[in-house]
């Protein structure tokens, strides 16, 4: 039994071997980014002419725009109502779709509050750049 099995399964690799190979096309994929990708701050001429007490001055003015002051998702009492009123919502026009909507916007908060961290640390690195080229306080 196992020899017949064996020779059932090599006549069946031979079959496969004969059936003729077509190339595959490619499907055609965006190349464009799909996430968020800041764009990097270039050091300016204007910027290499400050002292290093005003790069540090400019530091120390950008460090409370670093941090996001928007509650996280489970920590937010009005997505928790938005969650609510998607289940229980009884209204006949409504349906649950005004919370979904809050939902939605409340993403799209998220999402501008990323973006504009992310464009303060990298001003905040930029600086810190022109502060290790010019060697400051050390």
């Amino acid at each position: 039994m196992n020899k017949q099995f064996v020779i059932k399964l090599g006549s069946m690799a031979f079959a496969l071997m004969a059936v003729p190979v077509q190339a595959l096309t490619p499907v055609p994929v965006p190349t464009e980014p799909i996430y968020y990708e800041p764009p990097i701050v270039e050091i300016t001429d204007e910027i290499r002419k400050h002292s290093c007490v005003e790069i540090d001055g400019a530091i120390n003015q950008l460090h409370p725009y670093r941090y996001s002051y928007k509650p996280d998702f489970y920590a937010d009492g009005s997505n928790k109502l938005a969650t609510t009123l998607i289940a229980f919502d009884t209204i006949p026009i409504v349906k649950g779709w005004l919370g979904l909507a809050y939902l939605s916007y409340s993403s799209l908060v998220d999402e501008k509050e990323a973006r504009r961290t992310q464009q303060i640390e990298q001003k905040i690195a930029m600086l810190q750049r022109v502060k290790a080229e010019k060697h400051c306080f050390e």
